[in-house]
């Protein structure tokens, strides 16, 4: 059965028939599924059905209703608010006496349709879940924006130099789509030959670029390299010093531009 408070009632039929106003608007209401049938409106109804009660000519019918509901307790509808003409707030309430009530439930009824207002629990229970949607899309947007790299040390954006890692396909398109690619960060240099130990690297760089004096990783690699591979010298790295004779700008034949 689909919850009272997720449906839309009316009937075009009495609308068309006999109109719709603040004396007949409570009958109306009895015709819908929010109606409570052992309701004292409904007690009070079949009494004015099947017997002759004698109505004040000074007062309404809708005004002798409200007041012989006052007289009763228990469950009993009545009208809370009046906009004539097309709109009109009906509360369910619990009468203790003829000045106590507790509300129970509100209704709208706008034009011809009636409608149940929602419970606050309700109302907060759909918010707070929107919330949490949102801040959970939130947190996976910015999980997806970002990555961890070794050279980095900690956390960086994708839009970095690194690029979209986790992409582990790329098309050629997105290769090259890169917003900030190393090329742009230093002079790119290519290594003509792999050099040997004791021989000056030679370097080549582009035609609109000026000659750079760092080499590239290919260099290092390479001696690298060979200094693990050599079985006839026993060198460890740290025995290689950074300047000076037989040191690793000398091997990769650069000149410092700070000679200490």
């Amino acid at each position: 059965m689909e919850a009272l408070d997720e449906i839309q009632w009316k009937s075009p039929e009495f609308i068309q028939e006999r109109g719709l106003n603040t004396a007949n608007v409570l009958e109306y209401f009895a015709l819908s599924p929010f109606y409570d049938r052992t309701s004292n409106n409904q007690v009070l109804m079949m009494q004015f059905q099947y017997q002759q009660i004698q109505i004040p000519v000074h007062i309404s019918f809708h005004q002798y209703f409200q007041s012989r509901l006052s007289e009763m307790t228990g469950i009993e509808f009545v009208i809370a608010y009046i906009k004539e003409p097309d709109f009109w707030i009906i509360r369910k309430q619990k009468r203790i006496n003829s000045q106590v009530t507790t509300t129970l439930q509100d209704y709208y009824i706008i034009g011809a349709n009636i409608y149940q207002a929602p419970k606050v629990y309700d109302v907060l229970s759909s918010r707070l879940l929107a919330t949490v949607l949102s801040l959970k899309s939130s947190i996976d947007t910015l999980n997806n924006m970002t990555s961890y790299h070794i050279s980095d040390g900690a956390h960086s954006f994708n839009n970095s130099i690194h690029g979209n890692t986790k992409n582990t396909t790329n098309t050629p398109s997105q290769t090259n789509s890169d917003p900030t690619p190393i090329s742009n960060l230093e002079t790119p240099i290519a290594m003509t030959d792999s050099p040997a130990i004791g021989a000056p690297a030679t370097i080549a760089t582009t035609p609109t670029q000026s000659t750079s004096t760092i080499p590239s990783a290919a260099a290092f690699d390479a001696l690298l390299t060979e200094v693990v591979n050599d079985t006839t010298n026993k060198d460890y790295l740290e025995d290689i010093p950074l300047y000076g004779k037989g040191s690793t700008l000398e091997l990769l034949g650069i000149k410092p531009s700070n000679p200490i």
